[in-house]
């Protein structure tokens, strides 16, 4: 190779470093920027993990060169701690134990995508209501928080407990629709949130976000356990509102980046715009609410944001993270477009012990359903 091409090679390598070590900085701050203003920064969030592994083949680069240029994406590394602390679980794995004390409040969340139905892996559309609701009491859960949750127009059977899930003792439910009816994957339907429990409920509230936003509603219930009140949040923000035209378009980015539809990469880029300013909005809303909790909080939900995200820092402020505290990995919970997408979550205040996580990896949703043990007794 001749010194003029070696030279070419090497600047345009460097170059490459450059321009990479350039969007992972300005991929940390979206953590700090409101994703309504700034969602075109805001979309790297959805790749920090690509970048990141960009970088540290970068760093890995250099120092086998023993180069100079390795102190530029180390230190690059080091200055993204706080956004890659949240990216990936570093606790091993453990068998999650069903059997649990008295002491331990048992949390589960799942959007279960209307039983199943607007899964888009479901193309026959079957309800899988009965398998769902068997893992659900396999669980042994105390309470439940579930998105998606399907309404019909019955009112009896919307606001009340089924039966398979009130045999087991989830004798107590608390409901609330969204304000939109959604035509998702060639159905219209109509869905909520709720939190079903073991325990008594001794407040309810709920609270919608803005009139044209394709959110569920805010959701909580006060419950006593033991000699403590806990005070238990859910939600589903935002949807990015995709449908089968725009997961073809993102499977063409993925597979042919060069010949993907200009219309359809714009049409993704619009919705996610969008998405991204009005979860910013709710994210505080939701935020001032926990803020203003006179009990220890416990907040799940799907946020339909990653944790490189305003959505995500800006609701778990002081928070524990269950996953993060008890598991490994990159904690993937929605299914489809890539293994690094960790949407739903389990956030605890510091005054719960996280003793357990664990992720059921079943295809009945277009999400994984999460539980957590938080044990209040033994912090003061």
């Amino acid at each position: 190779m001749s010194p003029k091409f070696r030279k070419i090679a090497r600047v345009s390598f460097v170059s490459l470093n450059i321009t990479a070590i350039v969007f992972y900085l300005a991929a940390c701050l979206v953590p700090s920027l409101n994703e309504g203003n700034f969602w075109f920064i805001a979309l790297l969030g959805l790749v920090f993990p690509l970048i990141f592994f960009i970088v540290l083949f970068f760093l890995l680069y250099w120092v086998v060169r023993r180069s100079k240029w390795a102190f530029i994406s180390l230190a690059a590394l080091l200055l993204s701690w706080k956004q890659v602390s949240v990216m990936f679980g570093f606790h091993t794995t453990k068998t999650f134990e069903k059997s649990k004390p008295d002491s331990t409040l048992r949390i589960l969340s799942w959007n279960i995508s209307s039983w199943g139905k607007t899964n888009r892996a479901n193309k026959s559309r079957d309800d899988h209501r009965s398998e769902m609701i068997d893992l659900l009491n396999s669980s042994n859960a105390d309470v439940i928080c579930l998105q998606e949750y399907p309404f019909t127009n019955a009112i009896n059977f919307r606001d009340s407990v089924i039966s398979g899930l009130s045999d087991r003792g989830y004798k107590y439910g608390y409901f609330a629709k969204a304000k939109y009816t959604m035509r998702l994957y060639h159905s219209a339907h109509v869905t909520g949130v709720v939190i079903l429990s073991k325990y008594p409920f001794a407040d309810t509230a709920a609270f919608n976000y803005g009139d044209n936003d394709y959110a569920e509603p805010l959701l909580y219930t006060d419950i006593k356990l033991h000699d403590k009140t806990v005070r238990v949040y859910t939600t589903h923000l935002q949807s990015v509102r995709f449908d089968d035209y725009d997961y073809e378009g993102l499977h063409s980015l993925k597979k042919e980046p060069v010949s993907a539809s200009i219309t359809q990469s714009r049409a993704t880029a619009w919705k996610l715009k969008q998405a991204y300013k009005k979860r910013a909005a709710q994210a505080e809303m939701l935020r001032d609410k926990i803020k203003n909790s006179p009990y220890p909080v416990i907040v799940c939900g799907d946020f339909n944001d990653v944790p490189n995200s305003y959505t995500y820092f800006t609701v778990r402020e002081d928070l524990q993270d269950a996953f993060l505290k008890k598991s490994g990995g990159f904690g993937r919970t929605f299914r489809f477009i890539s293994p690094t997408l960790r949407i739903d979550y389990i956030l605890a205040d510091k005054k719960f012990d996280v003793t357990q996580f664990n992720k059921f990896e079943v295809t009945y949703s277009d999400h994984y359903p999460i539980v957590a043990d938080l044990d209040i007794t033994t912090k003061k």
